[in-house]
């Protein structure tokens, strides 16, 4: 019997789950759904007022403000490259995607000729590290998401989780560490289905394992009440446009439009910007590479903002502001030249802190990119007389495509439209998302995003 457990697969080993077992697992997913809740909603909370100080002060139009930003920006890249001289801090740098999804993969690679999985991967001091880079990253005023980062803290949040409760199973680990990756993906967007569904999409690619599914499930629904308790009311990370959920022919040929003509071209073009930004800061030593691309990035903020009078605010930081603006059809984005130096500017400052090894992700930036362009291709449209299309509805299926684009998650990214914006902008968001996978079907940017269903623990058994 216990030799034909091993060579089941994920699935068919939770079938045999009893329901014991199934309240237990559910009792510490909700534990560790609260402790990963914290722990990002403590950077959260940190990031975001530092963040809007530092903003504030860049968006006087003295050379007090530019200063104070430029400080900002230098101090933080240059302590964040100080710390990671130190060999065990090299981890925390980048979006550190990649570096989860290998620490929640290393285990089949054990599977079936080593008798003894491997339990000894980052736990509770990545978490600190990844967590103490973040804000140093990001709280600067730097360029870049949250999200990626928060999904490294809460797998390593997961890991230790386990090793307190001394969890010897490989299998019952990865259901830790995927509600982990669940819970902080919720915290952060408000949406826990899309928190669930983009844990197992960038887990397992293809394939949905619906027990761990419903574990992830459940911890972004404890994240969910937990951001509701502590507001007051439901918060929404966007405040989603009002629209008809009945959408005529060119609309949703104007949604197909933007994940074609937009949301690809996009994704392939922030790679393409980061590779040439990488080749010049090369030129330098690689100990100035942080300072010397958050300086960077700090003018061409400013030189935007005394240029064209655009608000560094809207090409550094988070950019959630200027989405809600985009969104909500502000008169100070009104201009289609704005809204293009505004995505030109963000893919450069992005690029940079990126290259300049700053903890920050690409899944935020990605969905701002795509929302920006599908609102400029809406304004050209217009411009050129050919319709008057609504900006917002292409800023969401700009968002949702690029998202597909850049991470390769349809079904979350369709979810998001669904639990942010709501109902009625499904229809274009299924078509460009749908439309989007199919195109970038082979592109992934991460290694150890799984293309194909997780193998069997032993392919020719039984």
């Amino acid at each position: 019997m216990a030799k034909h457990f091993e060579r089941l697969d994920e699935e068919g080993r939770a079938l045999h789950d009893s329901w014991d077992q199934i309240a237990r697992v559910v009792v510490l997913v909700t534990l560790l759904a609260m402790l990963v809740w914290g722990v990002c909603t403590v950077l959260r909370q940190l990031v975001h007022v530092l963040l809007e100080r530092v903003l504030h002060e860049g968006d006087r139009p003295t050379l007090i403000g530019g200063a104070i930003l430029l400080g900002a920006l230098v101090v933080g890249a240059l302590v964040r490259g100080l710390i990671m001289r130190h060999e065990k801090w090299s981890d925390a740098a980048g979006d550190g995607m990649d570096l989860a999804l290998s620490n929640y993969h290393v285990t089949y690679e054990h599977e079936g000729d080593d008798p003894q999985p491997r339990f000894d991967r980052p736990a509770f001091a990545l978490a600190v590290r990844k967590l103490v880079a973040t804000f140093l990253t990001l709280g600067s005023g730097a360029s870049g998401g949250m999200e990626a980062p928060v999904v490294v803290i809460g797998e390593s949040l997961s890991s230790g989780f386990a090793r307190v409760f001394r969890i010897r199973s490989e299998y019952e680990l990865r259901t830790y560490q995927l509600a982990g990756i669940a819970a902080a993906v919720a915290t952060l967007l408000g949406a826990p289905f899309t928190g669930a569904l983009f844990a197992t999409e960038i887990a397992y690619g293809d394939r949905i394992i619906y027990r761990k599914f419903a574990y992830a499930l459940w911890a972004g629904v404890v994240c969910f009440l937990s951001n509701a308790w502590l507001r007051g009311h439901y918060a929404p990370l966007f405040v989603g446009p009002r629209h008809s959920p009945t959408y005529s022919v060119a609309e949703l040929g104007g949604a197909a439009l933007v994940a074609v003509a937009v949301s690809v071209p996009l994704a392939l073009g922030f790679g393409l910007a980061q590779a040439r930004l990488q080749e010049l800061v090369a030129l330098l030593r690689p100990a100035w590479h942080a300072v010397a691309s958050a300086l960077a990035s700090g003018l061409v903020a400013l030189l935007l903002f005394h240029v064209a009078g655009l608000a560094p605010r809207h090409v550094l930081g988070m950019g959630e502001e200027t989405l809600d603006a985009i969104l909500s059809g502000s008169e100070e984005l009104g201009a289609w030249w704005i809204v293009g130096l505004i995505l030109l500017g963000k893919i450069v400052t992005t690029s940079l802190t990126i290259i300049g090894r700053g903890s920050a992700g690409i899944l935020v930036p990605s969905m701002f990119l795509g929302g920006m362009a599908g609102a400029l291709v809406a304004k050209l449209v217009a411009l050129a007389g050919i319709s008057t299309p609504d900006p917002a509805l292409f800023a969401v299926v700009g968002i949702a495509s690029s998202l597909v684009a850049v991470i390769g998650v349809p079904l979350a990214a369709i979810a998001l439209v669904f639990e942010v914006f709501g109902k009625a902008f499904g229809p274009p968001a299924i078509v460009a998302c749908g439309l989007t996978y199919l195109i970038t079907l082979r592109i992934k940017i991460y290694k150890h995003q799984r293309l194909s269903p997780t193998p069997l623990a032993d392919e020719n058994g039984a």
